[in-house]
Parts: structure tokens; C-alpha cells; sequence
């Protein structure tokens, strides 16, 4: 049941962080690039390029199982920069309009953290 868990889990948080919100600034990056050149942020289209990667990328190599510690921990601390970062510092947001990004934050250090499960790809081919 363990595997079963962490599989869904790591499948469905992903799967809903590319669709909410990577595959949208994927596929249209430029409003994204002004929000971050707005915000007085340096190399903007680096930035957003590194964010749109923990947004879709990573996320995607979670759901297969690849790459799934350090995949996870670079989506945590994309999400961590959102909230604290941008909503918090940049903006000062109230807490229930950056919570989502706390929430995405925890799921995939979770992940980081306690690993895939056994229902990988990389554990199909005999990696670690």
C-alpha cells in the first residue's frame, strides 16, 4: 500500500502542477518574462526558463519515476522562491494567496525526502 501511495501521490501532485501551472507559461512564456522583468527581477528570461523547467520538466520526470529525489527537490525549492520570494517579500501577499505555492512546496520536499516508492521507471531498469 505504501508504493500504491507514494505513486499516486507523486503522480497526481505533478500532474496538477504541469497542468495548473507550468504547461500554460510552456506554452506562452512571454507574460511570465514581463512579470519577472517587472518585478525588477536580474536575467528574467533565465529565471522564468528555470521555473517553467520545475513547473513541467521536473514534474514530469517525477510521474515516471526518474531522476524523482533531486527532480522533487528542485520543484520544492521553485515553490519555496514563489512563496516566501515573490508572494511574500515582492508582493506581501496575504497568506491565501501564496498557501498553493506553501502547499507545493511541502508536497515535493515530501517526495525529496521520502523518495518514489518502488513504481518507477528507474527502479524497472534497476536503478536506485
Amino acid at each position: 500500500m505504501n508504493n500504491l501511495g507514494l505513486f499516486l501521490f507523486r503522480v497526481s501532485v505533478s500532474i496538477i502542477m504541469i497542468l495548473g501551472h507550468g504547461l500554460g507559461k510552456l506554452l506562452n512564456p512571454d507574460p511570465f518574462i514581463e512579470n519577472l522583468v517587472k518585478m525588477g527581477l536580474p536575467m528574467p528570461n533565465v529565471a522564468a526558463y528555470l521555473a517553467i523547467s520545475a513547473e513541467t520538466l521536473f514534474p514530469l520526470l517525477i510521474i515516471f519515476g526518474l531522476f524523482t529525489r533531486i527532480s522533487a527537490l528542485i520543484a520544492g525549492i521553485n515553490m519555496l522562491v514563489a512563496a516566501f520570494a515573490v508572494h511574500l517579500f515582492i508582493f506581501s501577499d496575504p497568506f491565501s494567496k501564496f498557501e498553493l505555492a506553501v502547499l507545493y512546496m511541502i508536497a515535493f520536499l515530501f517526495i525529496a525526502l521520502v523518495g518514489p516508492g518502488n513504481w518507477t521507471i528507474q527502479k524497472l531498469f534497476g536503478g536506485e
